[in-house]
């Protein structure tokens, strides 16, 4: 019997040629996932993880059983203070896309066999030699899930591959056939599947996908789109933002608005996510991370987006301004 069918209806139509950007990492269904494999595995007796981070990186050292101590950040995104011990690891999140500066003073200060990079935030960051880089694919080009995972330790292959991507789609689908609205509900629950699930590999369709990307032209745009938001913004911006050279960013993040900038955008149909606004009500968290998390806004930069969109989000951003 063939092992593959022959003849019949078609998929949907791909191309079959291409690789993708990191091509030696091990692919997971997320970068979670690849984060407990890796935990699984290592054992470290804690991991220090800072503050201001997305619990869904928290979720996987929950699971794993691990204690967790926490870090502060300053308003360079840098590690205030940190101290690990012998066997405890530490993650440090290249924030935004934007903090390849702060990684290198990461590595410089900490034992680098025993620090995490989480590069979800930061896609087409070259992976540092250290305990482990993650990556999530999803957050920078439209897949339904898919999570890399860079590591010299032994972490085995995932004995399954994930087939319940084609569940996760129909918001990608929306986005492209009806509108961003949509496609929000298939959205935040093809987000909200991926929670607490057990490591598995990398889905053939996200493979397929990702293997069929224009990377370079998604870097270059990025990064323009960034420097245009930059120019126009710089002067209202009390975010102290640096972007070298090899910083391809997630987005622009931006802090001087009113408090009701967010909702003054949402109404024009600029959307922009918050992270993480669930922080600032833990009266644990520091001053700092709790004002990044109540009064950011992270302004789009992608791909798809041209200077005159963005002019449009400009004028919105500084409009609100001047009415505050």
């Amino acid at each position: 019997m063939n092992t593959e069918a022959i003849g019949g209806y078609l998929e949907l139509e791909l191309p079959r040629e291409g690789t993708e950007f990191h091509r030696g990492a091990m692919r997971f269904q997320s970068s979670r996932a690849a984060f407990l494999a890796l935990l699984r595995t290592c054992r470290p007796t804690a991991v220090w993880m800072p503050w201001y981070i997305c619990e869904s990186m928290v979720e996987p050292v929950m699971m794993a059983g691990i204690p967790i101590k926490r870090y502060e950040i300053d308003e360079r995104l840098r590690i205030k203070s940190a101290e690990p011990a012998d066997g405890e690891w530490l993650l440090y999140v290249n924030y935004f896309g934007i903090s390849g500066n702060n990684v290198e003073d990461v590595l410089d200060r900490f034992p680098r066999t025993r620090v995490v990079i989480d590069n979800a935030q930061a896609f087409f960051a070259e992976p540092r030699e250290c305990a482990a880089n993650l990556y999530s694919p999803r957050k920078f080009v439209g897949v339904p899930d898919g999570g890399y995972l860079v590591t010299d330790h032994p972490v085995p292959a995932p004995a399954e591959t994930d087939r319940t991507s084609q569940q996760r789609v129909s918001h990608l689908l929306q986005r492209i056939d009806a509108d961003a609205e949509t496609g929000y509900a298939a959205y935040t629950a093809a987000e909200e599947s991926l929670k607490c699930q057990e490591p598995k590999g990398m889905s053939k369709l996200t493979q397929r996908i990702l293997a069929g990307i224009n990377y370079d032209e998604i870097r270059a745009k990025r990064v323009a789109n960034f420097a245009y938001l930059h120019e126009k913004l710089r002067p209202f911006n009390g975010f102290p933002l640096e972007l070298d050279s090899n910083n391809v960013p997630l987005c622009y993040p931006y802090l001087g608005g009113p408090v009701d900038l967010q909702a003054k955008l949402i109404a024009n149909r600029i959307y922009t996510p918050r992270y993480w606004p669930e922080i600032a009500a833990d009266e644990s968290v520091p001053p700092f991370e709790a004002e990044l998390a109540r009064t950011a806004r992270f302004l789009p930069c992608d791909q798809r987006l041209s200077f005159a969109q963005l002019d449009n989000v400009v004028r919105h951003v500084l409009n609100q301004r001047n009415l505050s």
